[in-house]
């Protein structure tokens, strides 16, 4: 239940989680965080790696220590939803992404960050 509950919060966005207090960086354009989409994706938060696959026609697919889920994402205006039926219970998060370094990151209101990035592409 702990890791079902660790990963709802790692993958939820993985993507998509509201940005408070990061000032030293803009948040993306809806056209920058669409062109993310198809792509593979590493996770970072809270101590744990969560892998996801999202597809540019909104399908997503996360695999975290053996564990898996797919869902969906889309955008609403200029922030990115992400919902997961089973990690998220089916319920979409929103929030706003930034881009610091080969990152992609974006931060709770409680202060909780995540980070993720392209797995897809060549990492320099």
């Amino acid at each position: 239940m702990i890791l079902r509950s660790a990963l709802a919060a790692g993958v939820i966005a993985a993507a998509a989680l509201p940005l408070a207090g990061l000032a030293q960086a803009a948040p993306l354009a809806r056209s920058e965080v669409t062109k993310l989409f198809p792509g593979q994706f590493e996770a970072q938060v809270k101590g744990y790696r969560v892998n996801f696959t999202g597809t540019r026609g909104g399908s997503i697919t996360g695999v975290a220590y053996g564990q898996q889920d797919t869902g969906h994402w889309y955008m609403k205006g200029s922030s990115l939803c992400v919902a997961f039926d089973k990690w998220t219970k089916g319920e979409a998060k929103c929030g706003r992404i930034s881009q610091q370094g080969g990152w992609y990151v974006a931060s709770s209101s409680d202060g909780d960050v995540l980070k993720f990035r392209r797995t897809d592409l060549a990492q320099n």
